[in-house]
């Protein structure tokens, strides 16, 4: 788990493989020891493996770690700013994303922040990774005789800055993440599920889970925007003190019980009573026997996330193309689809599981790219989009080599969501020409919201 809320991994290691690879590697190992020691918490850090490479895609699995990552980190030098990947993939990628990051981002601290840092590790003519994120300041490990060594005073210099930088952004961005009190932190068997099930569900949705210290309990349940208390068969002595703290505030707060509850030691079945009779309007008690699926939602309909504002879309309509992102064809095809309409729509794409459920919800319009994938797939993911999707009326489906047996998920679509839903089929080349009913009455729905 990511020390960023809603990321896979906190620091992406960009670096050429012409440069010397022994010495990225001892410096990612050196990078991520301090880091979590400077942190007090584990660090994810991507860098690719040699060792596993034959048995790997590299081709999706880099893509998609370079935008998941919170920061991108650059080791520059003459091989890399030659290397095609290098910079028109992976610093290009990255760079797309950084609309996205100020949309979540906000504050006046974020405003130039690019969300990278730039390292060269071998002297550069000209200067001419300087192209690479512009306005960047170097932290170099290098001079005109070469990479500095490992334990030289030059390097400790350099690295001790990288260090101290990193973790101050890392820290920045994690606590601009709204903060949830989940209590307890190490909770007992018959709570282990809840809070796993609860825990995973906000990192993902960029929510920081607190308490991440074991000091200062009180102060910290008051930084959070809501409180949840896992109540089992152990009675926590601590519980009391920082319930009563939850019940004086006007923030909303959740306690939950296990079924284990009503076979605990008296105190813990007395402590359970008065959770249950306390008066407070922000309280929302869930019975004994909820189960931790229930308890997510709740948390999740009290949270009552903000929209996010769709990204670089200036007075363009945004589309969240579905497909399945692992096939080559239907990646080809819904690569078609946007390519065509790059200049009226704006497109996401499902290059990110944890904002796939926001996407659902806030885009204008959802379009399931089918090409490859079986009747199954294509039915599950019709009925998720129109359960999420807030304009279930611009739904789409484009088929593409609509044969058997796609005709018959076609058919049950229709009958299940009606006949007004677009459907398009795709027969050879690729026609821009029948999608239009489906873009033309959403281009001009988004004019009339915005005039």
């Amino acid at each position: 788990m990511a020390y960023v809320p809603g990321f896979q991994q906190d620091v992406f290691v960009s670096y050429a493989h012409g440069d010397d690879r022994k010495w990225v590697e001892a410096f990612v190992s050196l990078l991520k020891s301090d880091l979590d020691d400077k942190l007090g918490s584990a660090t994810q850090i991507w860098l690719d493996s040699e060792d596993n490479r034959p048995s790997r895609d590299f081709s999706r699995e880099i893509p998609a770690a370079v935008q998941s990552s919170a920061v991108f980190l650059l080791l520059a030098s003459p091989t890399y700013i030659r290397s095609a990947y290098c910079v028109d993939v992976e610093c290009k990628m990255f760079a797309a994303t950084l609309d996205q990051r100020r949309s979540r981002f906000t504050t006046a601290e974020f405003v130039n922040e690019q969300f990278a840092l730039r390292c060269p590790i071998l002297p550069i003519d000209n200067n001419d990774h300087w192209a690479l994120f512009p306005g960047l300041t170097d932290i170099a490990f290098a001079d005109g005789s070469g990479t500095f060594a490992l334990d030289t005073a030059d390097f400790k210099r350099s690295f001790g800055r990288l260090v101290g930088e990193l973790a101050d952004l890392l820290k920045r961005m994690r606590n601009h993440s709204t903060a949830v009190f989940l209590y307890p932190p190490s909770p007992s068997a018959d709570l282990t599920e809840a809070q796993a099930v609860l825990s995973a569900e906000l990192t993902a949705r960029s929510y920081r889970v607190l308490p991440d210290k074991r000091v200062k309990l009180p102060e910290q349940l008051r930084e959070a925007a809501l409180t949840v208390f896992l109540v089992g068969e152990q009675y926590d002595d601590s519980a009391g003190e920082l319930v009563e703290i939850a019940a004086a505030q006007k923030k909303p707060w959740v306690v939950w019980c296990s079924p284990s509850v009503e076979n605990a030691a008296v105190d813990q079945v007395g402590f359970h009573a008065h959770l249950e009779q306390l008066d407070s309007a922000a309280k929302t008690y869930l019975k004994p026997g909820i189960l931790p699926a229930k308890l997510k939602e709740e948390v999740l309909a009290l949270l009552k996330p903000p929209e996010r504002p769709p990204v670089d879309t200036a007075d363009r309509p945004s589309v969240y193309l579905v497909y399945n992102a692992r096939d080559a064809a239907e990646r080809k095809n819904a690569g078609l689809i946007s390519y065509t309409f790059r200049k009226e729509i704006h497109f996401e794409h499902p290059d990110n599981p944890a904002e796939h459920t926001r996407r659902l919800a806030h885009s204008d319009a959802v379009l399931l790219v089918w090409g490859n994938a079986d009747e199954e797939w294509c039915s599950r993911e019709f009925l998720e989009i129109v359960q999420a999707s807030r304009r279930p009326e611009a739904n789409g489906l484009c088929v593409f080599d609509p044969k058997e047996p796609k005709t018959g998920a076609i058919a049950e679509i229709r009958r299940s969501f009606g006949d007004h839903l677009y459907i398009g089929e795709q027969f050879g080349s690729f026609n821009a020409a029948v999608l239009a009913p489906f873009f033309t009455p959403l281009l001009r729905r988004t004019q009339d919201d915005r005039s």
